[in-house]
């Protein structure tokens, strides 16, 4: 049995805090059963960093 388990959100933003871009996908097996990285999950952690962006007072360049 495959298991996943998403790392803690101050984690992921450490380790992408030099980035500028970032491409944030994800998979609709194994990861999506277990909720932690399917398209959905995904989606909320994009979320979840713009707003953490924003409220940093960073822009997006989100599309471009």
């Amino acid at each position: 049995m495959i298991t996943a388990e998403r790392k803690p959100l101050t984690e992921i933003k450490e380790s992408i805090a030099s980035y500028k871009k970032l491409l944030i996908l994800g998979c609709g097996s194994c990861v999506a059963e277990c909720a932690t990285g399917g398209e959905k999950e995904a989606a909320l952690l994009a979320s979840q960093l713009r707003m953490d962006a924003k409220k940093k007072g960073e822009t997006s360049r989100r599309g471009k």
